[in-house]
């Protein structure tokens, strides 16, 4: 029984040091030019880059230091397989960790470069992301994360966050938003077809209006801020406890307590606005 409890006193002691686990990957593997980059993380750090080459480079850094007492058999891994002409990065946590006490610090950073055309298709938990360059369709779905898209010439993209904000200096053909606690920016772009709803949030976004286009937007104790530079259309919004301002381009054909409908020039596209205990501007700087 005494042995038992050394023992036990020993495997104790030695878990109130600084313990460290590392994981690192730095591979090359091949996609399809206009294949589709998945990937699935949790509470990472990640930049890709579209770039001239033609397969896909991935650095993964992962660093945990606890200090402090601490029982866990959890084993981390990244899983990376083409699929179909598609590259899968998934990660993978075996076993399960319990921090009694002390502190944990994690550094985990993930560094793509790949091709400018692939696709991409993200999932992930408390991330941030930096993306660039990248020139194919764009679907993100992240909880508890920001992501910043810079020279991305895609005409595709879907994004569905909470508590988040998403920042774009361009964009172009579809959008597709859904934000809950978060906020959505673009900037200098030229949508064709644009559904977009928030939930405490803000949505701004800067874009010409195409001929026969179709614009649709949803709030809910959010701010929208629609920026046009070029083309028109009719506005046909309802609102419920909701402050509308516009610029003098715009021409008043109908205002009552729930409807407001407006014109913007002889422009074909249809823009539809419902919101709810919000504020909505539009500006028109088609003349600047």
């Amino acid at each position: 029984m005494k042995v038992n409890l050394l023992i036990f006193l020993l495997c104790l002691s030695s878990t109130l040091w600084a313990q460290t686990n590392e994981f690192n990957l730095s591979e090359t593997y091949p996609i399809d030019r206009e294949g589709t980059l998945i990937l699935r993380t949790d509470d990472a750090d990640v930049t890709i880059t579209g770039t001239d080459r033609t397969d896909v480079y991935v650095n993964i850094h992962r660093k945990v230091t606890v200090k402090g007492l601490k029982f866990s058999d959890e084993r981390f891994e990244v899983i990376v397989h083409n699929e179909g002409g598609d590259l899968v990065i998934k990660e993978r946590t075996h076993g399960s960790g319990i921090s009694m006490m002390g502190y944990m610090r994690e550094v985990y950073t993930i560094d793509i470069e790949t091709p400018k055309d692939v696709n991409l298709e993200i999932r992930g938990d408390d991330d941030d992301y930096v993306i660039r360059n990248v020139d194919g369709s764009i679907s993100l779905d992240i909880d508890d994360g920001d992501a910043e898209f810079m020279g991305c010439d895609g005409k595709n993209f879907r994004f569905s966050f909470d508590d988040g904000d998403i920042k774009m200096d361009k964009g172009a053909g579809k959008l597709y938003s859904r934000g809950d606690d978060g906020n959505l920016r673009v900037d200098n772009a030229n949508f064709y077809d644009i559904e977009a709803s928030v939930d405490d949030g803000d949505i701004e976004i800067e874009t010409s209006l195409a001929e026969n286009g179709e614009y649709s937007f949803r709030a809910s104790d959010a701010d929208i801020v629609l920026t046009i530079t070029a083309g028109g259309g009719d506005f046909n919004i309802h609102h419920d406890d909701t402050r509308i301002s516009y610029s003098r381009a715009f021409e008043t054909l109908y205002d009552e307590e729930d409807e407001t409908r407006l014109k913007l020039r002889n422009g074909s596209a249809k823009i539809k606005i419902r919101a709810d205990d919000a504020h909505i501007r539009l500006n028109d700087i088609t003349g600047l």
